[in-house]
């Protein structure tokens, strides 16, 4: 990967999304420090879950499931939500229990979704440095912006989940759970839809519904926030 690669496709879009974040949490934003240790954790975290993949064949199943995406639709779906979304989610998700438990400044529900999503852009980001060595162009722009998205976006579901029952004093076992089995499902569709040219309209329609729902309650948080 040359450096020009590097630089334009991997820290741009990191660097644009976490200061996206930022506004979002403006009011009360979280130190920019613990920000960046997060996107490290998520790479780390990222590099953790494809040495996980690697070691799948050892319980019978396949690391890479390509082969199903032609005349094995149905086992692919099951892959894409029992597998790729619980494995993915569930890697995502362990350093933002760490999180939890060492960052004192997460004092509000809005920062689970903000912590959740830059551990997404790390994991997005070490994903990227294998995907686009074989891209270029728009594709490799393409991808380089909307990888990140996509991954954020699911987080944030276990993310607002865990952060509120944190916020609450509520289950956090209960809430963990609930939160990345929904991310897992939506994580899998999606990769189920996007696979099929004939269904990969609908996995614009599955980013848009948790999309809308991640604004409508960013914006619910953030006049809170303004309010405190």
């Amino acid at each position: 990967m040359t450096l020009w690669i590097f630089l334009s496709a991997i820290i741009a879009p990191a660097i644009f999304w976490i200061f996206y974040f930022y506004y979002k949490d403006r009011f009360r934003p979280e130190p920019i420090i613990y920000l960046g240790l997060t996107y490290i954790f998520g790479l780390f975290t990222a590099f953790a879950c494809a040495r996980f993949y690697a070691i799948l064949p050892l319980i019978g199943l396949p690391d890479d499931p390509s082969f199903m995406m032609g005349s094995h639709r149905i086992q692919f779906l099951f892959y894409s939500i029992g597998v790729t979304g619980i494995v993915e989610e569930f890697f995502k998700f362990l350093p933002f229990l760490v999180i939890i438990a060492t960052f004192k400044c997460f004092d509000e529900k809005i920062d689970g979704i903000i912590y959740a999503s830059v551990i997404a852009l790390g994991f997005a980001s070490y994903e990227n440095m294998g995907y686009l060595v074989y891209m270029s162009g728009f594709e490799l722009f393409g991808r380089a912006f909307a990888s990140p998205l996509t991954h954020t976006i699911f987080s944030s579901i276990w993310g607002y989940t865990v952060g509120n029952a944190y916020i609450h004093k509520k289950s956090l076992f209960k809430a963990s759970i609930t939160g990345v089995l929904l991310a897992a499902f939506f994580h899998g569709i999606f990769n189920f839809f996007t696979t099929s040219s004939v269904l990969r309209i609908f996995s614009a329609l599955v980013i848009l519904i948790v999309w809308i729902w991640r604004i409508r309650i960013m914006l619910k948080l953030s006049k809170r926030g303004k309010e405190a």
